[in-house]
């Protein structure tokens, strides 16, 4: 066996965490390796769509040590524009990433030190670790229903990642399956492109693109919501709230693409063997209720937080407008949707699943670490019960903000403070 090269610290994953991580020790002048199983950026790389644009203002998606020249309000970038930015970004530190090295296990030594074994084509296969910070991300594996396999060769199924642009479909009606922030935002792309859409709805709250003249980001960061800490969680389920409704740099609700044609259902019930038919649940009229109740509360906190401000400031403010996007489109609301479709009659070629990522920590053997994990099998907490190991990325582990890109730049920073050894002082 190959003797594991001994290292201060081992960085897992070559995402947005793990490259704001790399910034913080090369600060620190922390010997470390951040290890990617594909290339630096990967899921950004090789899991949207041609026309994927960031959700968030630059202020909001820049990398930890990034210098671009560009207003801190850019928004709607596009992803290539975007990657070009990063890249220049991990050219100009050097952040030490191996890239197409898949971390195949990591376990505790006799020594109380860490071994990372790996599927790679170079030396090393291993490493001695005394840290290890973990980041591997939230979306790694695409979660798709089981109903999916009833779905004959007829239907072209495509997923993120697999999806491009809607030249790519099938001629004929598409199905898109997840009512999220991505599912929003497809099926706004194929309608546009003249497409006949079909959304099964989830129940994902709603939020404005801008207020008062501003990006929603910004407001969320000024009133103190990105940070709000974990132990100020509300409700234990909200650590699993997608990603809100909204458009890379402008509003989308349900009531604009019903305007648009989108015909919308309830969420996905199942799909009868043989494929033929779809059946949907009977929560569209709820599922709009609570993505409409989550967008007015967010303002109604936002005005709350701006009435306590100083005088003299909120004087400066422009007046609060209503989004057109959220005017309520009366006919959605008219009749109940279909609790069913036959594909075939509804003209449907193609299924586009959005419905969401997994993390995969297979290659976790520590059981003292495993058992901290809540029971949907993601960390709670940037630490765990083993010291020196510790987790980045995931939603909630000190924020609100902790699983964006918003949070990884205040959570790589406290990880650090908590590493074990000196920095500079090597392994």
């Amino acid at each position: 066996m190959e003797c594991a090269q001994r290292i201060d610290t081992v960085v897992i994953g070559g995402g947005q965490a793990g490259l704001c991580m790399s910034h913080v020790l090369q600060q620190q002048q922390r010997e470390h390796v951040v290890l990617e199983q594909g290339r630096a950026l990967e899921q950004w790389r090789s899991a949207r769509w041609d026309s994927f644009r960031i959700n968030s203002p630059l202020a909001y998606s820049r990398l930890m040590g990034q210098t671009d020249g560009l207003p801190d309000t850019r928004r709607g970038i596009a992803l290539a524009d975007t990657l070009r930015m990063w890249d220049a970004c991990i050219a100009q530190r050097r952040f030490p990433v191996r890239e197409h090295s898949k971390v195949r296990l990591v376990e505790r030594t006799q020594e109380g030190r860490f071994r990372i074994e790996l599927e790679s084509a170079r030396a090393p296969l291993s490493y001695d670790a005394l840290n290890v910070v973990a980041a591997p991300g939230n979306y790694q594996v695409p979660v798709i229903p089981g109903c999916a396999r009833n779905l004959g060769a007829g239907i072209q199924q495509l997923r993120v990642g697999t999806y491009t642009n809607p030249s790519a479909i099938r001629d004929g009606a598409v199905l898109v399956v997840g009512g999220g922030q991505t599912g929003v935002q497809l099926a706004e792309e194929l309608a546009q492109a003249g497409r006949r859409v079909y959304l099964a709805t989830s129940r994902v709250k709603g939020t404005p693109r801008s207020h008062r003249g501003e990006d929603i980001m910004f407001w969320l960061d000024r009133i103190g919501l990105l940070s709000t800490p974990r132990d100020a969680l509300g409700r234990r389920a909200e650590r699993y709230d997608g990603m809100p409704i909204v458009g890379p740099d402008h509003p989308i609700s349900h009531h604009a693409l019903a305007r648009l044609g989108v015909t919308l259902l309830g969420g996905l019930r199942g799909i009868a063997a043989g494929g033929a038919t779809a059946t949907f649940g009977d929560d569209l009229h709820a599922n709009i209720a609570f993505a409409q109740q989550g967008y007015a509360e967010l303002i109604d906190i936002i005005e709350d937080w701006i009435s306590r401000a100083e005088p003299e400031w909120r004087i400066g403010l422009p007046p609060p407008l209503a989004e057109p996007e959220w005017q309520p489109h009366p006919p959605l609301l008219a009749l109940p949707p279909p609790a069913s479709l036959n594909l075939a009659e509804h003209g449907i070629g193609a299924v586009v699943w959005a419905t969401g990522w997994r993390a995969d920590l297979g290659w976790l053997r520590i059981d003292k670490i495993r058992r901290a994990l809540d029971s949907s099998g993601l960390p709670e907490s940037c630490e765990t019960p083993v010291d020196g190991f510790y987790w980045l990325g995931f939603h909630w582990l000190r924020t609100r903000s902790s699983g964006t890109g918003a949070g990884f730049h205040l959570d790589a920073p406290h990880v650090a403070s908590v590493l074990r050894g000196e920095p500079g002082l090597g392994a």
